[in-house]
């Protein structure tokens, strides 16, 4: 399998069970459907995934050397996740710990589209040496151009900008405290 298969079907099959806990916290499909805000989210996730195919990227290689001592980061990683698929959804229908106003909708879905935009981008850069895992690729050499020019660490900026804005467009105060719970396993990666 050449390796643009292997990352849409990494990219996609990780996205699916995260969007279908997101509807599932909404709790039905056609009032979620109802919002331009939520169905542009939907569809620059799934773009995301679907770029993320094309980037070169090795997905889940290790590399020469892996450190497996930081693998430890999935487990806090995954039930903050599972959290943030569910929890701004379904309190957002609820109408509770929400953020008053639609037009914050429309907020975090221009914040989602930057930080969405940085995170491909950066995997882009890194082509083949871009891995989930904390490890030393072939040929591998400190990035200090393009995104990497201005900030360390691009990728995970992007990633929790498109958090901030998916809290945002459903108005969640929750999602934006388990944006701040996503720092602490990042920080210490």
């Amino acid at each position: 399998m050449n390796q643009i298969v292997k990352n849409l079907v990494f990219g996609i099959g990780g996205t699916l069970p995260f969007l279908a806990l997101v509807i599932w916290g909404w709790g039905d499909w056609t009032t979620f459907f109802a919002n331009p805000a939520r169905v542009g989210l939907i569809i620059l996730t799934l773009a995301g995934a679907i770029a993320y195919a094309f980037s070169g990227s090795s997905s889940l290689g290790i590399g020469r050397q892996e450190d497996p001592g930081s693998r430890w980061i999935f487990i806090p990683l995954i039930i903050i996740a599972i959290a943030f698929a569910w929890l701004p959804p379904h309190l957002d229908r609820l109408n509770r710990w929400s953020i008053d106003g639609d037009a914050v909708r429309y907020l975090g879905l221009f914040i989602t589209t930057i930080g969405g935009f940085v995170r491909v981008a950066t995997v882009f850069e890194l082509g083949h040496r871009f891995s989930i895992f904390v490890a030393v690729q072939p040929d591998h050499r400190l990035k200090t151009d393009g995104f990497y020019r201005f900030v360390r660490h691009p990728s995970y900026l992007g990633a929790l900008l498109a958090m901030v804005g998916w809290a945002l467009v459903f108005r969640s105060i929750i999602g934006l405290l388990l944006t701040a719970a996503m720092c602490v396993p990042i920080i210490a990666r």
